[in-house]
């Protein structure tokens, strides 16, 4: 399942606007490159004056410093980034006895942030009926996601393509329903069908839907004329799903 295409809601982590404002900023994770840096020059500089107060001279120092750190970077630099993390959750333990609501603050800024991700490579919603036939896969599927999220919001879970023969599997209190994306232009054939009409069996579902920019092929049609698998465009998807027993989210 996933959040609504409206965003995560402040309210569902159990948080106020107010909770979000006295948010403490984090020292170390803000400052880890500089902090990295830090202990690498730390270590240099301490390995520089145990070999001066050993050789006595500078240039001697220096040059076997650098030899000695390129040796050894491959261990001084995970042992830099361990200690570094290791601040970070001392850091954050501290702030959380401080501040009680910190982690759900946490949790609700990467679920805001995640979701404008999600928003800015979401493709663009086809205007046209044809626009929909010159979309990826990925692309298709992607959309029909968010449609079916917007419409009919947590009674939806995505499926394994690879393993059910389908994308998505919506429950209501009276139906389950399956749905399969076919994009492109290329006729839907009968094997399609057939192999919903066993995933039906197999999810001991009502219906399957085939959502699909392009036109089923006339063995397809015989095919499901008398079994409860439908063949739609994009756009009559929410015709569909609410004759099926789906009614709209709130």
């Amino acid at each position: 399942m996933w959040a609504t295409s409206d965003g995560p809601r402040i309210e569902d982590f159990g948080i106020s606007e107010r909770d979000l404002a006295q948010v403490p900023k984090f020292v170390v994770a803000g400052h880890r490159t500089a902090l990295l840096v830090g202990v690498y020059l730390i270590a240099a500089s301490g390995l520089f004056f145990l070999l001066l107060s050993v050789g006595g001279s500078w240039s001697a120092a220096a040059f076997f410093t650098v030899i000695v750190l390129a040796a050894v970077s491959v261990l001084l630099l995970p042992a830099a980034f361990l200690a570094v993390c290791a601040g970070e959750r001392a850091e954050e333990r501290w702030l959380c006895r401080r501040f009680p609501a910190l982690r759900a603050c946490l949790a609700y800024q990467e679920a805001v942030a995640e979701h404008r991700r999600r928003q800015e490579v979401l493709p663009r919603q086809p205007e046209a009926p044809g626009d929909w036939s010159g979309l990826s896969h990925t692309a298709f599927v992607e959309l029909i996601r968010e449609n079916l999220d917007r419409l009919f919001g947590a009674c939806v879970t995505e499926l394994d393509r690879e393993s059910s023969g389908c994308d998505f599997m919506a429950d209501s209190s009276t139906s389950r329903v399956l749905v399969r994306c076919e994009p492109g232009s290329q006729p839907i054939a009968a094997s399609i069908g057939r192999e919903l009409t066993a995933s039906v069996g197999d999810f001991t579902a009502d219906a399957a839907v085939i959502v699909t920019s392009a036109m089923p092929t006339r063995s397809l049609e015989d095919y499901i004329a008398e079994r409860s698998v439908f063949v739609v465009a994009p756009g009559d998807l929410e015709v569909t799903m609410e004759a099926l027993g789906f009614p709209l989210s709130n």
